[in-house]
């Protein structure tokens, strides 16, 4: 608590980080308000006191309002400059993910052509060369996909199809889609589906992003040969999802900053697995749409189990 408390007056760090002069960062800003209010009602107190004239203490009280409204300015335009570059990097990426999009998709649709043209006139080599190509592309796609959607869901502009939805068949869709990371890692999916499981209220496309998300990791961060388990059962009104691993876990001094944008846990790094950092961030913000929740329980090199409330229908 004492360390946070000094990483929070760290003004000058937070400003660099901004990429702020001192006059232009809020943290400094405020900082320097709140002295200036200090003094100025002490000073404002001793003119009062010491001169018993009205209109010396109006004149005083306004000298004082008005330098707290001048540096209230500077702490707006700093804030203003820091929303103004959030805004552009927002259009920046999106402008950069939907050109992407158009050769990605180019791509993948002239692989699938040769890929039926060339059935059985390819050797075991171009076979796998082949693949290694569609595997990449389809990352690729997924990628900006991701960004895409965090973006529209940051504006308020993503659309939702919220209706009964069938968990299990999609369940069982994702994992399928999943074969290739499975198969690449020697990693055993367990399914455990409820035979009796009702339908949820939720977008069955925004839905399949959630479960790809959440699995995918799960394979990821599971040591080659392991294994995880997906459940699928009713709670009471709600359905609950689960996604158990045994793999290299999440050190518990990260757990509170695990479904910030762009974060990557240091056991990313060490692993060398694939990601930004966007895919809890996506999968935290659709799940608010449905009014689900999500919650975990992880250890560091003891693996991880993500749990998912949904509301049934």
């Amino acid at each position: 608590m004492f360390w946070k408390l000094l990483d929070d007056l760290n003004f000058i760090a937070r400003c660099r980080k901004y990429n702020l002069g001192l006059w232009q960062c809020p943290n400094f800003l405020f900082l320097v308000m709140s002295i200036v209010t200090v003094i100025a009602m002490l000073v404002t107190n001793s003119i009062a006191n010491r001169y018993n004239s009205e209109a010396i203490t109006i004149f005083g009280v306004s000298g004082v309002t008005a330098l707290i409204m001048t540096v209230g300015t500077f702490v707006i335009r700093g804030v203003e400059k820091i929303a103004e570059a959030n805004i552009m990097k927002s259009e920046f990426i999106s402008i950069i993910s939907h050109q992407l999009c158009t050769p990605l998709s180019a791509v993948k649709w002239n692989l699938e052509i040769l890929e039926a043209e060339g059935d059985g006139k390819l050797s075991e080599k171009q076979k796998i060369f082949f693949g290694n190509v569609k595997k990449s592309n389809e990352k690729m796609l997924k990628l900006v996909g991701d960004l895409l959607e965090v973006i529209r869901i940051d504006q308020g502009k993503t659309i939702f199809n919220i209706k009964d939805t069938d968990l299990v068949p999609l369940a069982e869709e994702v994992i399928e889609d999943l074969g290739y990371l499975t198969n690449s890692k020697n990693v055993e999916i367990i399914k455990k589906f409820d035979a009796d499981l009702p339908p949820a209220r939720v977008d069955a496309k925004k839905m399949k992003i959630v479960m790809e998300n959440l699995i995918s990791n799960a394979v990821k961060y599971s040591r080659d040969g392991g294994r995880v388990e997906v459940k699928l059962y009713p709670q009471k009104r709600k359905i609950l999802f689960i996604i158990q691993d045994w793999g290299v876990g999440i050190p518990r001094y990260q757990h509170s900053r695990i479904f910030e944008k762009f974060f990557r846990s240091d056991n990313k790094s060490r692993y060398r697995t694939e990601g930004v950092g966007l895919g809890l961030y996506l999968v935290r913000a659709i799940l608010e749409y449905f009014n689900g929740e999500i919650w975990f329980e992880s250890e560091a090199d003891k693996g991880s189990t993500f749990y998912v409330s949904l509301p049934a229908a």
